[in-house]
């Protein structure tokens, strides 16, 4: 009932105000010829306040005076000769008019208002508070009442495994990746390890790093692979992990791998062939990341503080990395990065240095860097528009915006 009378209420402040122009009289309204005496008077009424503060003398003002008492005679001079003319005519009675306008409005729009809700609307439908309308059958309610409902319960039993179990995939499905990786983990944590919890940690943390396979994936990944060896999805987010780390042959070898078991009909065929396709423009030397960004190799200064030579890794030196341990060749990776940046900070025109910068923080996981560092490339190019647009398009390439 209150909310009723709340509804009463703003319809006919609604219609109050749109119907009170049509109400107004409007014979309220000044005549012209009684609006330009009033004009008059205080054109007077400014020349005396001018002349008590001493703005204009007392000719100055007398002359004002004169002026405007001419004005006001002319006006009434010509104001007498109208209606002695005829020329002023009864004004049609327009009041009447839009009064009636405005009575009709005020009746039909509440009117109008009611029988439409009637038609449309659901006057019968009980009201019911949110806590009641968690208690809905689950075969009657939406797929956010459902949702609210098991997060209702998660928060009171954080430990309810089930709850995390049937709340991940739907988080997956509405795109909130950060919030179903959380889910499934703390599924996995309460119920242990299943290909459907390990496949959907893995889909969430690379959707929610824009296509990076981080270390969260591959391992969940990798646990996938023991339990069902034969399924495609594992293999193929590690081979395209082997990918991002530069390890072309690798990815090559595992992306051919797929293929050879594909038939025609296979959904993911199309994908695997666009992704060896460009491993195989990319690999040239079998070996490591470092062979993929040669230029970034920045070699130790000489003895006696001499320059580097600033050369490249050479056949010797991608052969070196390839017999040092993972934590080696990481350090060694790390390094050349590091030099690149510094590199940078020094001749920040180097274009092709930002582009292998960006994606070798790309590759390396590190996310936050490679967008910071195509932000200062954007920076030392603006203007550029030739830079800027090979610089948008790897933005683009690797999922870090435009």
């Amino acid at each position: 009932m209150l909310l009723w009378i709340g509804f009463s209420v703003l319809t006919a402040v609604v219609v109050a105000a749109l119907v009170r122009p049509l109400m107004r009289e409007h014979g309220n309204a000044l005549a012209p010829a009684e609006a330009d005496m009033a004009v008059y008077r205080d054109q007077l009424a400014e020349i005396e306040a001018d002349r008590g503060r001493g703005l204009i003398g007392a000719v100055e003002a007398e002359a004002a005076r004169a002026e405007v008492a001419r004005r006001l005679l002319a006006r009434e001079s010509a104001g007498h000769a109208s209606v002695a003319q005829g020329s002023i005519e009864a004004a049609p009675p327009e009041s009447a008019v839009f009064s009636g306008v405005g009575i009709a409005m005020a009746t039909l729009v509440p009117l109008a208002s009611v029988a439409l809700y009637l038609v449309l609307g659901s006057p019968n439908l009980p009201s019911s508070h949110y806590e009641a309308r968690l208690k809905t059958p689950a075969e009657q309610s939406s797929v956010a009442e459902l949702v609210a409902k098991v997060e209702a319960r998660l928060r009171e039993n954080p430990e309810d495994g089930p709850g995390w179990d049937v709340l991940a995939p739907v988080y997956l499905m509405q795109e909130r990746y950060g919030e179903a990786a959380n889910a499934f983990a703390r599924a996995i944590q309460l119920m242990g390890e299943s290909p459907k919890r390990l496949g959907g940690l893995g889909e969430a943390h690379v959707l929610a790093g824009n296509g990076i396979v981080n270390d969260v994936a591959r391992l969940a990944y990798q646990r996938l692979r023991t339990l069902e060896p034969e399924r495609m999805e594992p293999r193929f987010w590690l081979a395209l992990a082997k990918e991002q780390d530069g390890k072309f042959d690798l990815a090559a070898a595992d992306y051919e791998a797929l293929l050879s078991e594909a038939t025609p009909t296979s959904p993911w065929k199309a994908t695997v062939e666009m992704r060896l396709k460009a491993v195989m423009e990319q690999r040239g030397k079998p070996g490591s990341v470092a062979e993929a960004l040669p230029s970034m190799a920045v070699p130790a200064p000489a003895a006696g503080g001499a320059e580097s030579s600033g050369r490249g890794p050479n056949a010797d030196d991608i052969a070196a990395a390839a017999q040092m341990t993972p934590e080696q060749r990481t350090a060694m990776i790390q390094g050349m990065v590091d030099g690149l940046a510094a590199k940078l900070k020094i001749n920040g025109r180097d274009l092709a240095g930002w582009l292998q910068l960006v994606r070798a923080y790309t590759v390396m996981g590190r996310k936050e860097d490679a967008v910071s560092a195509l932000a200062a490339a954007r920076r030392n190019f603006g203007g550029d528009s030739a830079s800027m647009g090979q610089l948008d398009g790897l933005a683009k390439s690797l999922g870090l915006g435009s």
